[in-house]
């Protein structure tokens, strides 16, 4: 499957998080409510949940599993406790299961379920971009669940397979690779290879990499995890000296040398025992993608793909003219093929034609992040590919009335509450205004808070080896030019072709190193410093000491500053009026004593 196709196609992979498998994450909301309350604020919030409660006439009280209700909107014991076992794993079981600690996530809960009222309120739920925002919810959740329910049950994990990943990941292995953009071309080189040409002499003509070509695609030592799949399965797989036929990878053909490999030893059952259960779930992790990978490939043939080609030629054009010009990367494609071409057929498959008003109204759920894998026309038409296969999968899942069941309407309902809250809280932020006297006050407090650090202009000279850098070092003491000495031998080209400039730098880009860069003085030269592998020179071509700013040249970090101190407050003002607004805001907290952790039963009072 190429990039376009996983780019565009579920995420159909795995989303950021790669956790989407283990089900949906729990969301605790306005987590400054989890910091430890006053006694008196807690006491003074149960007495008043107390009240609320008995003065309720409202049908739910006498619904025990019932904690909250919100409006229209009910927060049960099962709710809570989903959420609440999160939030302790999320903190390690840092806070000991109190009463108080329980009472702030529910706390926390009920101004979660405020605030998505007021978005509610405030028309987000119904508006164009609250219902595009729906519809992708709702594409992203059916691809999913499909890749739960459908590709994920033919997942099987085999006791082998784990044994087998426990002594890989014990395993370094060093190889060096050739690598070619086309099949063609890739078995142009492994024959060269079997007719006795060197990987040394190959890399030459195929690597532009420096690094690359003069170690003869020397990739050094890796394990799991640590390249592409395709590439590492077949790695592992050779023996020491062994040349593999041209493998398939993201980015074109490599054919692998494998040049040793260190296995560590003593691995013993115990130890393969105790990481059984992380073995299985990065295999199974695996095995996932690679499932989806598979069918991806297989449904793209299926779908016998055929594009016009002037039409997809003129689109992409558009495209790029277009690209960083709208006031929206998302809505681009949408905006793109004006008087009357978006009629033009674009695509044909076996179900159907596209025109190009088709393909875009498909494109308006993709997103910046999948229009930036697109650099070429080739990768256009992946892109448009990856669409179709996008709608093949997405008409499967509803025939097999995925989009019905209670798991999808669960994991929709819960991604579109964070929608709202998350709208919301922008919103909100947007409207707080910093008084000009709170900003002046803050900063008369302080200037110093706001001072500009010190900067310094350097120029560099990065090398692989200490043979070099010993040439250089003798170079500099004869008073060679250290600007021509990096153009010369410097091995970072975007600096080197500036002399070795780097520009001005704080302390922070410097990290451990920043006390002895800091220390040169203008025309001072140090080195070679021994960092991250390279042997390092520098020389200090200017400093400027660090400054307090005026309040109007401060303003931006003071009104930074100013929101964060005072988001709290202003947030729990609104929280409080919104509260105030409403008729149908009651909490059950003694019903929290009641509730099990360890089973899905609940005490009874």
């Amino acid at each position: 499957m190429s990039k376009l196709h996983k780019a565009i196609i579920p995420r159909m992979e795995l989303p950021v998080s790669e956790t989407w498998f283990l089900g949906e994450r729990p969301r605790v909301i306005a987590c400054h409510k989890l910091e430890p309350k006053c006694p008196l604020l807690l006491l003074f919030s149960f007495i008043l949940s107390i009240a609320l409660a008995s003065c309720s006439n409202d049908r739910s009280t006498t619904d025990e599993n019932t904690l909250a209700v919100v409006g229209n909107r009910v927060i049960t014991k099962d709710d809570f406790v989903k959420r609440y076992k999160y939030w302790r794993t999320k903190t390690g079981h840092g806070f000991p299961d109190t009463y108080e600690f329980r009472w702030q996530v529910l706390d926390s809960y009920v101004d979660e379920q405020l605030l998505i009222l007021e978005a509610e309120r405030r028309g987000y739920d119904d508006d164009s971009e609250g219902q595009h925002e729906r519809q992708r919810i709702e594409i992203q959740e059916l691809l999913n669940i499909f890749n739960r329910n459908v590709l994920a049950s033919h997942v099987e994990i085999s006791d082998e397979e784990l044994k087998q990943l426990f002594v890989r990941l014990n395993t370094k292995i060093k190889a060096r690779h050739l690598y070619a953009p086309t099949q063609a071309q890739a078995d142009s080189l492994y024959i060269s290879l079997k007719n006795g040409a060197s990987f040394e002499k190959l890399a030459k003509s195929v690597f532009e990499d420096p690094k690359l070509r003069d170690t003869g695609g020397l990739l050094g030592y890796f394990t799991v995890d640590e390249m592409e799949p395709g590439f590492e399965e077949a790695a592992f797989e050779l023996e020491i000296g062994e040349v593999s036929e041209p493998v398939r990878t993201k980015h074109g053909y490599s054919i692998i040398r494998v040049d040793d490999r260190i296995t560590k030893p003593l691995l013993t059952e115990t130890e393969y025992a105790k990481h059984k259960h992380k073995l299985y779930d990065y295999w199974r992790r695996r095995k996932l993608k690679k499932a989806i990978q598979d069918f991806s490939d297989s449904a793209s043939r299926r779908l016998n793909i055929k594009f016009n080609e002037p039409t997809v030629t003129e689109l992409f054009e558009q495209f790029e003219k277009s690209q960083g010009k709208t006031a929206s990367d998302e809505t681009m494609i949408a905006t793109l093929a004006d008087n009357g071409f978006s009629k033009n057929e674009l695509v044909h498959s076996k179900f159907g034609t596209w025109t190009v008003k088709t393909f875009q109204e498909k494109a308006r759920f993709t997103s910046a992040r999948q229009h930036k894998w697109i650099h070429t026309k080739n990768d256009f038409k992946e892109f448009i590919s990856g669409l179709l296969i996008r709608d093949q999968i997405l008409q499967k899942a509803r025939v097999n009335n995925l989009h019905k069941q209670a798991e999808y309407l669960q994991i929709v309902n819960e991604k579109w509450n964070d929608y709202l809250y998350d709208r919301i809280i922008a919103s909100l932020r947007d409207e707080m205004v910093v008084p000009e006297d709170s900003l002046r006050s803050h900063y008369n407090e302080d200037p110093t808070r706001f001072a500009f650090p010190p900067k310094i202009n350097l120029r560099e000279i990065v090398l692989r080896n200490r043979e070099t850098a010993d040439l250089v070092q003798m170079e500099l003491k004869d008073g060679e030019s250290f600007a021509e000495l990096a153009r010369t031998y410097s091995v970072r080209k975007w600096t080197a072709e500036k002399g070795g400039e780097l520009g001005y730098l704080a302390p922070r880009d410097f990290g451990r190193w920043s006390q002895k860069v800091f220390s040169l003085e203008v025309g001072e030269q140090t080195g070679p410093l021994l960092i991250d592998s390279m042997f390092v020179f520098l020389e200090c071509i200017a400093k400027v000491q660090s400054k307090i700013p005026s309040f109007e040249a401060a303003r931006p970090q003071v009104e930074e500053a100013v929101r964060f101190v005072a988001w709290e407050d202003y947030l729990n003002s609104k929280i409080t009026a919104i509260r105030n607004s409403l008729d149908n805001v009651i909490v059950y907290p003694r019903r929290l004593k009641t509730i099990r952790l360890n089973g899905a039963k609940h005490e009874k009072n």
